[in-house]
């Protein structure tokens, strides 16, 4: 295609453009290309805000203001006492009712790769389970059909794919016959460029500039873009489950979460659990001018990681696991109109190929620029009634991000072993294990058969006659 005459004239203006705003180097490769590829380069360029993403660089990079002041976050803890207890079951007991007449919708962030695994694919594709070795994707589609199965109706999942990798993510899920489920839904995130630390664009080929997905927070115009908006009003879904891909606990569905969540009319509603150690690398939940926040790792002090209250707990160690619920009604607004850029920019430094000057692609070792993100939790503070509601670790968070050490597919995998071993010991199966309750060998309970362990010792208690428990044991 050629550029023609008009389009020689806009290229002329963004060329001006780029000159006047220290992106000419975008150029320096422009005479080398054809036309095809003079119009692939001038049609990415002429989507992207560099002026105001520069001004977000430079401004996060060497920052000149002070944070906010904050307190620690108000939060539901587990039940203790009597009372406690039945306020719990009659949450649950709401959640339930609202799963079965529709109302909630799932929803998972799957953007990213699992290069970091050493595995080059869609990260919801990776194999989890310990003894199937399920993908992510699979395993987090049997517990939605599990609740599908136990309400009689079809569950919404709507899954946030990557433009790196949605096409990957759309064929997984054919080729699967999306696992049982009728509705998935599958939507890619939208990307912004990375930039140096001058905050200029950076080249990765001749005729493209580097880009990456735009966070979490993406969700929001994603959601608008996509068109499913309307398809969940249409269908009665009055709230989304949300969590990340990379979270084998994580419960798509919590009857009991949902049911706090509706029961105190919350608009923005999140899991935490207790911060394992003080300087654990996870984001706190806090309260600011009587809004909940998160707050990031990285951007709390040493003295505040550290201080503890008069009992001797953390006092900033509500842990951010990504477990969240979102009123439609709350949501929806931000998802259309640019209502998603009240969103601000988070920065983080990152090992970018460029091109050099003489054309070629040079990997860095270390990190020569940055990528923007949006984070969805920085949407609480305009939520004027949010919840924080305490969960246990065990049952609901155990990330996969490394391939080895902290949050690694060892640590996960135990961690499941773990969760059914105990399971499988309350059912009173002779079982040995070791100090952190892990038996010798991997076991699997797949969601199909039990997604609780009140449901397995119900159903465990049933079975007439039960199979011997040894090493790769599997029930589904």
């Amino acid at each position: 295609m050629a550029l023609g005459n008009r389009g020689r004239g806009r290229w002329e203006q963004i060329q001006d453009s780029l000159r006047n705003n220290e992106q000419g180097h975008v150029l320096q490769f422009f005479e080398q290309l054809g036309e095809e590829e003079r119009l692939e380069l001038l049609q990415q360029v002429e989507k992207v805000d560099y002026v105001a993403l520069r001004r977000e660089v430079l401004r996060l990079w060497r920052p000149s203001g002070a944070g906010f002041i904050f307190k620690p976050a108000s939060c539901t803890q587990l039940a203790s006492t009597p009372a406690e207890k039945e306020h719990w079951r009659r949450a649950e007991e709401l959640g339930r009712t609202a799963i079965a007449s529709g109302h909630v919708a799932v929803i998972t962030v799957a953007g990213g790769q699992a290069t970091r695994l050493g595995f080059d694919h869609s990260k919801g594709m990776f194999p989890i389970t310990p003894v199937k070795g399920k993908s992510l994707f699979q395993l987090f589609a049997e517990k939605i059909h599990a609740w599908e199965r136990r309400c009689g109706r079809d569950i919404f999942w709507l899954i946030l794919s990557s433009p790196t990798n949605h096409r990957e993510t759309c064929d997984f899920f054919s080729k699967n016959g999306n696992f049982g489920l009728r509705q998935v839904h599958i939507f890619p995130q939208g990307v912004l460029p990375s930039l140096d630390r001058d905050g200029r664009l950076i080249l990765e080929k001749k005729n493209a500039v580097a880009m990456h997905p735009d966070g979490h927070g993406g969700l929001l115009e994603a959601l608008g873009r996509s068109g499913l908006l309307p398809m969940l009003r249409e269908n009665g879904v009055e709230h989304l489950s949300y969590f990340q891909v990379d979270n084998p606990l994580a419960m798509p569905i919590d009857p009991a979460f949902i049911g706090f969540h509706i029961q105190q009319q919350s608009q923005f509603s999140s899991r935490c659990v207790v911060k394992k150690y003080a300087a654990e690398k996870v984001g706190v939940f806090v309260e600011s001018d009587g809004r909940l926040r998160v707050v990031e790792y990285m951007d709390l002090s040493a003295e505040c990681s550290c201080a503890q209250d008069a009992s001797g707990r953390l006092r900033f160690g509500w842990a951010n696991v990504a477990i969240h619920l979102f009123s439609l009604d709350f949501l929806e607004p931000f998802c259309h109109d640019c209502g998603w850029q009240v969103l601000p920019f988070h920065l983080s430094q990152k090992k970018i190929p460029y091109l050099n000057g003489a054309g070629h692609l040079v990997r860095p070792v270390e990190a020569n620029g940055f990528k923007l993100e949006r984070f969805i939790f920085d949407l609480l503070p305009r939520a004027e009634r949010a919840l924080l509601l305490e969960g246990r670790r065990e049952e609901m968070f155990s990330p996969v991000k490394n391939a080895a050490g902290l949050d690694s597919v060892e640590t996960s995998q135990r961690d499941q072993v773990r969760q059914f071993a105990e399971w499988l010991s309350k059912g009173r199966v002779d079982l040995s294990r070791d100090d952190s309750g892990l038996p010798p060998f991997f076991l699997e309970i797949s969601p199909l058969f039990a997604d609780t362990m009140e449901e397995f010792l119900q159903k465990w208690a049933e079975m007439p006659i039960k199979p011997a428990v040894g090493a790769n044991f599997y029930l589904e």
